[in-house]
């Protein structure tokens, strides 16, 4: 197949196109034929915010504002300013080369966080296939929470943990789940699995595996919940022996 050498019709062609599944990363390599970076700009003028990462695809820049109370999502603009290398050196750059909204445009802010909750900076999930992403935010630790309802003595508690399931491409929230008094690892999404569409939570104060689908509506399903028992009809089996054991003790 016909690849053109021309730059600007390689990078619309990159966004105007989906490259075979697992074919990412080497279309990725063989555009930069053309585009080599060899050149750092530094003190760019960048907002006040926490930038937190890219996609997987490129498309998006996640970033939280400074009282992690909002989601703001940037997209990455065309190339807006280029040399020869033997020539970087000598060129002065132009101002706006030096400031952020040179190279991101600002797609949306929503605010995620309640006024007790504030969003986990060092958790975020990309739903690839639907561009969907997932974020949480909670409440703070309670350290000496007593152990309830069959927790885990020694175990911190957070009083709410919600997990958002966003539209990427406009910041739609499309459902939200929600943990009261539990305590799940956030911190780079240690306790918290994507495999496909199956999420699974792992809540460390219950010893309890939460595991849900994200269907394509954008819906968050239970799907199972492994801990005291471990499939779905444990419950009905344990009771049923606990039953006949008593039938048998009265008798």
């Amino acid at each position: 197949m016909f690849i053109s050498k021309n730059v600007t019709a390689r990078v619309f062609q990159r966004q105007i196109s989906t490259p075979a599944p697992g074919t990412n990363i080497h279309c990725a390599r063989r555009f930069y034929e053309n585009i080599v970076p060899s050149y750092t700009i530094y003190d760019v003028e960048c907002p006040d915010l926490s930038l937190r990462k890219f996609t997987e695809d490129g498309q998006y820049l996640i970033s939280f504002s400074r009282n992690h109370q909002d989601l703001i999502v940037y997209r990455p603009t065309w190339l807006s300013y280029s040399c020869k290398e033997e020539d970087c050196d000598k060129c002065d750059l132009p101002s706006k080369a030096r400031k952020f909204e040179s190279f991101f445009t600002q797609l949306y802010c929503v605010s995620l966080a309640s006024s007790s909750e504030l969003i986990c900076k060092d958790f975020f999930l990309y739903i690839e296939n639907n561009q969907y992403g997932l974020f949480a935010t909670s409440t703070a630790q309670i350290q000496d929470a007593p152990a309830v309802g069959g927790a885990i003595q020694g175990i911190p508690s957070i009083e709410r943990i919600t997990f958002h399931l966003l539209r990427l491409e406009d910041g739609t929230v499309l459902d939200e789940r929600v943990f009261c008094n539990d305590y799940v690892n956030l911190a780079h999404s240690m306790g918290v699995f994507l495999y496909e569409d199956l999420l699974a939570i792992v809540s460390l104060r219950y010893q309890r595996i939460h595991i849900l689908q994200i269907r394509e509506s954008g819906n968050l399903v239970d799907v199972r919940v492994i801990g005291e028992f471990c499939h779905e009809d444990d419950e009905l089996f344990l009771n049923s022996s606990n039953q006949a054991s008593d039938t048998i003790s009265s008798s």
